[in-house]
């Protein structure tokens, strides 16, 4: 069984979605939920469904919250012998969605993954480089993140979380195997406009022309953009309903790691990555 190795946030949501047009400062009526989500967790538990070994390394607090995240990878048999655990409270994030399922805004605190510093990951760097692959977010701190860019000798695959946090990972995105930015975060990451597809291109040039080898761009209802040192194209998005955009990207990010480590082609991989997306259909509870 092949391992990977996940870097990176799990956490608390606690999602909203209105019932019918979501009106700004006022309370409306609809569903929330809660659960346990973080892009780490996330890509984790779905790589755990393809047969991989996987270690999610991540730092996690105290009480009934960490609780919950220790029993979802528990039933994911996702390993969390190598997490952080503190006193404080797990990392917990609030969405809130528009009636479609789409996200209207999101707030996150992730504080606690703070300990993972590069003196906590120096005690992991042996297991990490006998993985497949190593996975990482941007809720990992900058300094963190340059450790691992540095040292980590198996495949990388980044994964931004969100134009707040894509920068984090500074002058160090050239040592990625691959990256799965959406379009907002590829703009942030390259300096180049991806509103349109030649905007999207131009970023994908400038990514590869850093040492990425493959660059991957969620365009949401678009498709995937993928790209290489031997070719680049659009793959189209597969039909999709109600669903949960942040959970979606995820599993989309999951497929898209299965088939690097399966040395599959990148446009394959984006193809299984569009799959992936259009079958999470998860309404929030």
């Amino acid at each position: 069984m092949d391992k990977i190795t996940i870097v990176g946030g799990a956490a608390i949501d606690i999602t909203g979605k209105p019932d019918s047009i979501c009106r700004e400062r006022d309370s409306n009526l609809g569903r929330v939920g809660i659960r346990v989500g973080g892009v780490g967790h996330n890509i984790a538990k779905r790589l755990a469904s393809l047969n991989y070994e996987v270690d999610l390394v991540t730092a996690i607090g105290s009480g009934f919250h960490a609780g919950m995240v220790r029993e979802s990878c528990r039933k994911a048999n996702v390993s969390l012998d190598h997490t952080y655990v503190g006193t404080e409270h797990t990392g917990t994030y609030i969405g809130v969605f528009d009636e479609d399922g789409d996200m209207l805004v999101g707030i996150s605190d992730m504080s606690v993954l703070d300990h993972l510093t590069p003196d906590y990951l120096s005690a992991l760097l042996a297991l990490i480089n006998e993985s497949k692959m190593c996975v990482i977010d941007g809720n990992l701190s900058p300094e963190s993140l340059n450790y691992l860019c540095q040292n980590v000798t198996a495949p990388l695959f980044y994964d931004p979380v969100s134009c707040a946090k894509a920068k984090r990972i500074g002058g160090n995105i050239g040592s990625c195997y691959a990256i799965k930015p959406n379009r907002f975060e590829a703009g942030f990451l390259s300096g180049k406009s991806c509103d349109t597809l030649r905007g999207i291109y131009r970023a994908s040039d400038w990514f590869l022309e850093q040492g990425v080898r493959r660059v991957f761009v969620d365009l949401a209802e678009e498709g995937v953009y993928w790209a290489d040192a031997d070719g680049c194209g659009v793959v189209p998005a597969e039909t999709r309903v109600l669903h949960d955009v942040s959970v979606a990207g995820d599993a989309m990010s999951a497929a898209i790691i299965d088939g690097c480590v399966r040395a599959l082609p990148a446009e394959e991989c984006a193809l299984l990555g569009a799959k992936a997306s259009a079958e999470v259909y998860e309404q929030i509870q």
